[in-house]
């Protein structure tokens, strides 16, 4: 069900060629109605400038079908459509070296595509995956940037700094293992989850923790989505709150519902509006804000008929976008550092 206190984001001629801010990246989506849970908000986006059908979910249509070498990971697209593998796309499994990526792809439909500059995500573990038909996972956004900034470099182990001081933020074991969180904290990671659902119609998400932008996704279409929402929200963001627990900061608590010298429903029902509103208008607020938020460079990485995979940079995002007959299908941009640490207060 559409609000109408929701911000829709003007459509402007683009070609490509016209983006200079964040805030082009949502033209013609709609801002919806924030959800929050602990320090970690999510702004559900709605929307898009591709037809349906147009990219395959990327769930269904992936499978992992072998890693050559350590770093090295085949990936096949099994669906009629093409599609286009997310940014940071990783997989757990037993016994097996867990690997991940560290840039998005396109795939032609029926094709596969090997990527030597992927990284192994668990030190020191033997074995070959070879084929992962189970969920992907997406990296968690304080090492975004870092694998980011690794790209076409080949080197398997070129991570494991990273991932052990992210686990030892964490209280977890200082080592290059990823899987350290999924074992310590899977519980809370589905709690996240359930807490921050999917919206009917949702194409993509503004994640905030402590009031701070961390992260902006755009999928293609509603069931493009729908497969990625859940390893985002599990995988990526949901660390956030969990290292902000660590550290000792409370949740931004934001705008809240006074109950005080409630004299009715009616009354109730009044102070409800007024806080959906004062809630609304925050968000177009930080979405105004975008604006002022210069794309510095746009790198056009892969060219598949007329679909093109970009990278992008901000002085203070990086990640990379999928432009489909010049009309934004893909983004994922994740904040660099760890900002949403940052704020708050200590307990």
């Amino acid at each position: 069900m559409k609000l109408n206190i929701w911000k829709s984001f003007k459509k402007k001629p683009n070609n490509g060629t016209t983006l200079t801010s964040l805030a082009d990246l949502l033209q013609g989506r709609e801002c919806g109605t924030a959800v929050r849970w602990g320090h970690l908000e999510m702004v559900p986006l709605f929307g898009s400038a591709c037809a349906a059908g147009t990219f395959a979910p990327p769930e269904s249509a992936l499978r992992l079908t072998k890693v050559t070498h350590y770093g090295e990971m085949v990936l096949e697209n099994q669906s009629q459509l093409p599609t286009i593998v997310p940014l940071h796309l990783g997989y757990f499994q037993n016994a097996a070296q867990n690997h991940a990526m560290c840039v998005s792809a396109l795939i032609e439909a029926g094709k596969s595509k090997e990527f030597k500059d992927a990284c192994c995500i668990q030190a020191s573990q033997g074995g070959y995956i070879h084929e992962a038909d189970e969920r992907f996972i997406i990296l968690p956004q304080p090492l975004r940037d870092k694998a980011f900034a690794l790209r076409g470099k080949q080197d398997y182990s070129k991570l494991w700094g990273d991932i052990s001081t992210f686990n030892n933020h964490l209280g977890l074991k200082q080592r290059g293992h990823l899987d350290e969180l999924k074992r310590a904290h899977q519980p809370e990671l589905l709690r996240t989850v359930y807490h921050l659902e999917p919206y009917p119609e949702q194409t993509g998400a503004l994640f905030l923790c402590n009031n701070t932008l961390m992260g902006i996704e755009l999928a293609p279409n509603i069931a493009f989505w729908n497969e990625l929402h859940t390893p985002l929200v599990m995988y990526c963001y949901a660390p956030l709150r969990l290292l902000n627990d660590v550290i000792g900061i409370q949740p931004w608590v934001g705008e809240s519902l006074p109950i005080e010298n409630l004299s009715g429903l009616d009354d109730l029902q009044s102070r409800w509006t007024k806080l959906g509103a004062r809630r609304q208008k925050r968000i177009n607020e930080l979405t105004d804000k975008l604006q002022a938020l210069p794309i510095l460079s746009k790198q056009l990485e892969q060219q598949q008929d007329k679909n093109q995979l970009h990278s992008l940079e901000t002085d203070d995002f990086v990640g990379q976008m999928v432009l489909q007959k010049n009309k934004l299908a893909y983004v994922s941009l994740s904040r660099k550092g760890e900002r949403g640490m940052r704020k708050g207060k200590r307990g």
